[in-house]
């Protein structure tokens, strides 16, 4: 059993591996409290240490993580990073809140025709979804 409830994640990251500078890209599997799953082509050594950016966001966000596991899965590898402090989960955290905002807005915009500003999605969102979501992200 999981310390730390998973939420599932398509966010697009870019991970650098800090002693072989040289970002490869990424999708966000999860994001928890405690870390994120990411799907990589190329294999990276757990103990590793590691920057990962959100491209997609209008704000440099970097944080910084450690490899704690490498999977094969298919032609491609999960990697399971922990991150290294408290403000770097909080800010990831953050970063996917915004990634749901925007895909909300792009869900109502498909689903029901209505243009929305970011403004107003996020407004709709938190809302309908924010107390969910604070939920999804406790300890489990």
């Amino acid at each position: 059993m999981r310390e730390y409830l998973r939420h599932p994640s398509n966010i697009p990251v870019d991970v650098e591996v800090v002693e072989e500078p040289g970002v490869c890209l990424a999708q966000a599997c999860d994001v928890s409290v405690a870390g994120l799953c990411c799907q990589v082509e190329t294999p990276v050594k757990p103990g590793c240490d590691i920057r990962f950016r959100v491209p997609s966001l209008s704000f440099d966000y970097i944080g910084l993580g450690r490899v704690v596991w490498c999977r094969r899965r298919g032609q491609q590898y999960q990697l399971g990073i922990e991150f290294c402090s408290g403000r770097d989960a909080y800010r990831a955290r953050m970063v996917e809140q915004v990634c749901q905002i925007e895909a909300y807005r792009q869900q109502v915009a498909e689903n029901e025709g209505r243009v929305l500003t970011g403004e107003e999605a996020a407004a709709e969102w938190i809302e309908r979804f924010a107390a969910d979501f604070d939920k999804r992200f406790a300890m489990g």
